[in-house]
């Protein structure tokens, strides 16, 4: 590596971090989400790649059950830089990644033989399952990129660049697991060794959000539309993120979901196949139903949050009656609805958090269930045997 200059910004540093990157290694490959930070990285490797007179590698594994303004903004990214990219592997293959959403299954396989997708793969991506040599159906999406990297690199030093930002999730897989130094100390670029010929390079790894905001709003560079929505509905910049249906919904993210995807996520999973209201009935009839649906363990669990939340409710004079409908929950105070219980059971809102009242992440799950059904048997109130 190179000895570092002196850099005043995270901006001039990710540019020389990038130009060692181009400079040392006959390959780059750069990974694409669609999300903030790997548009930035590609923005800014697209840049650093034209003055080197090089091309680059672009990866962007499809996972179906993506949004369309994501798919939109990849393929506006993909003409954009059509110049400098070599090759730009679009996969839309079956591979299998961790679900977060249906009751039973605790994965998702993108792309699965015979099951009806939510949408059809674009022309170009790469959809035969017998192109790449080390692939076998339904493979772990991280060993998929793995098996990519040794065979893209044939042999040939090759960079995996990825656009991991300083405050992203410490839980994630990519994050760095070594930094490199120059010989001033300066903290160079922070690397994790997937074998002897292929490294991969993290040159965003002490950017934060309001770094990627900035670079956005002084380059005037695209970026993914879904963002324009959080940010106007008052979202923090370093809350916003794009999570996929099938990815673990928080309260600290901002929820950016489409009705018809989540629904299409949980019909592929979920016992209860297609489960919407019937045109004739009542939501409570629905809310029962999509209970005794699933499992035995998680349905009690969303009846004691339920419960709960009704409890709290009458016991401050703000509940009479349950509304069956959201427009018919009154709007001086947050009554909860049959409407919103089902909406709220569809999303898997394991622990309720759309319900003010819910139980406290905090607290043991299984001690917290058997506590609550406890009180639920000695309660003869109606909201706690209302299911």
């Amino acid at each position: 590596m190179k000895e570092p200059h002196s850099i005043s910004n995270v901006f001039d540093a990710a540019l020389l971090r990038l130009d060692i990157v181009f400079s040392d290694y006959e390959k780059v490959c750069i990974s694409l989400s669609g999300g903030k930070s790997s548009t930035v990285l590609l923005h800014l490797a697209a840049t650093v790649a034209k003055a080197h007179g090089k091309k680059i590698t672009v990866l962007f594994i499809d996972q179906e059950a993506q949004y369309t303004q994501t798919i939109s903004h990849i393929q506006r990214l993909k003409q954009l830089y059509r110049e400098v990219i070599e090759h730009f592997y679009w996969i839309a293959l079956p591979l299998t990644t961790e679900n977060n959403q249906p009751y039973h299954s605790r994965t998702w396989i993108s792309w699965e033989d015979n099951v009806e997708w939510w949408r059809i793969p674009p022309a170009d991506t790469i959809t035969d399952q017998h192109l790449f040599p080390f692939y076998h159906y339904a493979m772990a999406e991280s060993n998929f990129t793995s098996g990519f990297l040794n065979w893209l690199s044939s042999g040939k030093t090759l960079a995996f660049v990825m656009g991991t930002l300083s405050n992203e999730d410490a839980n994630n897989d990519s994050q760095p697991t070594q930094k490199s130094y120059g010989e001033d100390g300066n903290e160079l670029l922070s690397t994790s060794e997937t074998s002897g010929q292929i490294h991969t390079l993290y040159p965003l790894f002490d950017w934060q959000s309001q770094d990627v905001w900035l670079f956005n709003s002084l380059s005037k560079a695209p970026y993914n539309p879904l963002y324009d929505p959080m940010y106007r509905s008052g979202a923090p910049r370093s809350n916003m993120k794009i999570q996929e249906p099938f990815e673990q919904q928080t309260t600290e993210i901002f929820p950016c979901k489409a009705d018809h995807l989540q629904q299409a996520t949980f019909s592929r999973a979920s016992p209860c196949d297609n489960a919407r209201k019937p045109s004739e009935g009542a939501w409570q009839n629905h809310a029962t139903f999509l209970l005794n649906s699933m499992p035995q363990k998680m349905a009690d669990q969303f009846r004691v949050n339920i419960a709960q939340y009704l409890s709290w409710h009458r016991s401050r004079g703000f509940l009479t009656c349950i509304p069956d409908e959201e427009a018919c929950a009154t709007e001086e105070h947050d009554i909860v609805s049959w409407e919103k219980i089902c909406a709220m059971i569809l999303s898997n809102d394991y622990r309720s958090l759309a319900l003010t009242a819910s139980s406290s992440p905090s607290e043991d799950a299984t001690f917290c269930c058997n506590r609550k059904k406890s009180r639920r048997r000695r309660s003869n109130s109606n909201e706690a045997i209302f299911l």
